[in-house]
């Protein structure tokens, strides 16, 4: 696999293979950049920093540093190419298309001196697939592929010492799978057919959160999310089948699960002047969790069957250091690096599989990222505060 150029920290592929040998789409890694775009200035090293509402999703315990009302969202354009070269050397390439994952994140006070509530609303592992053409190198594998996630983040967090802060959050995760592909009927004497596949689910985590104060302005962050299982449901259509079978089109309920991982995270930074913050990350995401994949396709005909396909992903550990230099009230440059470990083995790659066979590096410098703020002010201590950011990031697999 070669080529795979994002705007998002990565962009993986889960699996799921059927006995006529559909795949499924995966989703983005959680946490990443689509997520606000100072943290995504700051190469997502934004543990120990979580000083806006994004704090809902990087460390919620940071929100005890958030003040009065805010609210503060945004959309991010993924734009995914990936170019798949087979054995005999010949390459293709998916077709062009944006993707817009959204954030949201609203915030109160509400009028106590130490506790903060939450709610974000975010794609926790992104909205992105793949579209190849009907008639090319994968479309026994895939002519189109797409997965969303989807989650709501009620969250409180409690100053409980002037040293410590301490989070709790809820998370219910939404997810809808579409892939489609073509079915090959040689044998019999028959055109391809087309099958498509629609599923959707949703399952609950949880998360906690830590930011400690030990002074000398250094911050130290600690972030646990949970697992989440996801139980799929949806239908397999196919059309134009084979006369041969007795049957021109089909379909059937389908099912299946996914575990998506549970992640730990640590982070410290450090404010040496005013104007400089320095800030460094280290998470591990459990994808091993995604050790299997069951299909059950609820009325089986060959050769519509049932199948267990075995994934075996790894664990993957990510390093991420980040800056910021606020230049005035108005203007803050920013930059980040973050190495992040491959989790699929190189034995499960696929033509879908959009991530190289090595570790991918994140580099951002939001060459200038702009921030404005305008708020109003309310009786009862209580402000009203919106911030749009821009920054500016790349990521390249392969």
């Amino acid at each position: 696999m070669k080529g795979a150029y994002i705007s998002i920290r990565r962009l993986c592929i889960l699996i799921l293979i059927l006995s006529v040998g559909f795949a499924l789409p995966e989703a983005a890694l959680a946490g990443g950049p689509v997520h606000g775009a100072r943290a995504v200035g700051m190469g997502t090293a934004f543990n120990a920093v979580a000083d806006d509402p994004s704090a809902i999703l990087f460390n919620p315990a940071g929100l005890t540093q958030v003040k009065g009302a805010s609210i503060y969202g945004g959309v991010t354009a993924v734009i995914l190419s990936t170019t798949y070269t087979n054995l005999s050397g010949v390459s293709e390439e998916t077709e062009f298309q944006v993707f817009f994952p959204p954030h949201l994140y609203v915030t109160s006070d509400l009028w106590t001196e130490d506790l903060v509530f939450g709610v974000g609303l975010y794609s926790p592992f992104g909205i992105g697939g793949r579209k190849w053409s009907s008639a090319g190198l994968t479309r026994y594998a895939s002519t189109e592929s797409i997965i969303a996630t989807y989650s709501v983040n009620p969250t409180v967090a409690w100053r409980a010492l002037p040293a410590v802060s301490i989070a709790f959050g809820l998370d219910y995760m939404r997810s809808t799978i579409e892939t489609e592909r073509m079915l090959d009927q040689s044998a019999s004497g028959a055109a391809d057919a087309n099958t498509r596949l629609e599923a959707d689910g949703g399952g609950w985590g949880y998360n906690l959160g830590v930011l400690l104060f030990p002074g000398h302005d250094v911050r130290i962050g600690l972030v646990y999310r949970s697992a989440i299982r996801i139980n799929y449901r949806g239908d397999l259509h196919a059309n134009g089948v084979a006369p041969a079978l007795g049957f021109s089109q089909y379909s059937s309920p389908v099912s299946t699960t996914s575990r998506f991982p549970e992640i730990y995270g640590l982070g410290i930074s450090y404010k040496p002047t005013e104007k400089l913050l320095l800030a460094a990350d280290v998470e591990l995401v459990r994808w091993s969790s995604f050790k299997r994949m069951d299909l059950d396709i609820h009325q089986e005909v060959p050769p519509f069957a049932d199948s267990s396909t075995p994934l075996d992903w790894k664990d993957s550990w990510q390093y991420k250091i980040g800056a910021e230099y606020r230049v005035n009230d108005t203007v803050s440059l920013r930059c980040g690096y973050a190495y992040i470990r491959t989790s699929v083995p190189s034995a499960r790659s696929t033509a879908l599989t959009t991530r190289s066979r090595c570790a991918a590096v994140m580099r951002t410098s939001g060459p200038l990222c702009l921030t404005t703020r305008s708020s109003l002010e309310i009786p009862m201590r209580t402000s009203i505060t919106s911030a749009w950011e821009g920054a500016i990031g790349a990521v390249r697999y392969g």
